[in-house]
């Protein structure tokens, strides 16, 4: 009997072990998928720091060679130029050059151009003609309470424009405060094309600046609506500027209207140049080996001068095009 006891203590002693041996490796198990978890977190960030810095880094290498850019044969920016890459060992970077010369500028157009562009965004005269009236009217201080009264009356066309006193745009995005702004005329909006696939349609934010200061267009980077608006509405001309920059940009203005002389007027002329305005978006994709990716939207004013060569205006990671 007293065999059998031993018997039984020395079992209930080996199910304990047992059991805790089971515990012990589920607490190991635990460590190890925690200590695998983590690793593989440091490891994720690790690599978007990469790409970040990559872009970062990108930013400004472009900004500089900006500064330096030149007609000349060794420079390694050219006027006209639309986008730069670099190979490192940890990964790669690319930068899309916009100058902003190529846009419309809020604080310098008309209303005329403005139905335009948006006619050429896609809308009708109907819904263009007031949102270009309400738009370069909100550049007065005074527009909130004279639309305010307009809406009221039912007649956004017409409105007391007593006592204005001119002001400015700081932002592109503060045209979504302008009465009758959708976000989908701002940002643009996505079809589905005959074959099946998605294509996005530029909108206003695609178009238009705060920061080129004057009312010409470099036909060098402008997209494609305004093209076609500066052009009044003469797509054959807008096409042709976009085919032949692609193959190299245009040294003059000349090298379009020498082909079409009587399309263009004397003042559409007059609005288009081959001149960089010396302000730029940045468009910056920086990659890791990994396939790890970061973007950064910059705006950057060149400044020429030997302590400053660049200025960074406005900055905006993670941007998403």
């Amino acid at each position: 009997m007293k065999k059998n006891r031993s018997r039984s203590e020395s079992g209930v002693v080996l199910i304990a072990v047992l059991g805790g041996i089971l515990l012990l490796t589920m607490i190991a198990l635990a460590l190890s998928s925690s200590v695998r978890v983590s690793s593989e977190e440091l490891q994720e960030r690790k690599e978007r720091l990469q790409a970040y810095y990559l872009a970062r880094g990108a930013v400004f290498s472009a900004s500089w060679l900006l500064s330096q850019m030149s007609g000349a044969k060794d420079s390694v920016l050219h006027p006209g130029q639309q986008s730069i890459d670099w190979t490192l060992a940890n990964g790669k970077a690319h930068v899309d050059l916009f100058d902003e010369g190529g846009k419309i500028d809020l604080n310098q157009v008309q209303e005329p151009l403005l139905e335009q562009l948006l006619i050429a965004l896609g809308y009708d005269l109907e819904a263009a003609r007031p949102l270009a009236t309400s738009i370069v009217d909100w550049r007065n201080p005074s527009s909130l309470a004279r639309w305010e009264r307009a809406q009221a009356s039912g007649n956004l066309l017409q409105y007391d424009p007593s006592h204005t006193t001119q002001a400015r745009y700081n932002a592109v995005e503060e045209l979504l405060n302008v009465p009758g702004m959708k976000p989908e005329i701002f940002y643009g909006h996505y079809v589905r094309r005959d074959d099946g696939k998605v294509q996005r349609l530029p909108g206003l934010a695609d178009c238009v600046t705060v920061d080129s200061g004057t009312q010409s267009i470099n036909i060098n980077y402008a997209p494609y609506p305004v093209l076609v608006a500066v052009t009044g509405m003469n797509t054959a001309t807008a096409d042709f500027i976009v085919a032949g920059r692609a193959q190299k940009p245009f040294a003059s203005v000349s090298e379009v209207t020498s082909q079409f002389p009587a399309s263009l007027t004397s003042a559409m002329v007059s609005n288009l140049s081959t001149q960089n305005t010396g302000t730029f978006t940045l468009m910056v994709t920086g990659q890791s080996n990994t396939g790890m990716v970061a973007r950064i939207r910059s705006v950057v004013k060149v400044q020429g001068l030997q302590n400053q060569p660049f200025q960074i205006l406005r900055w905006k990671d993670s941007h998403v095009q």
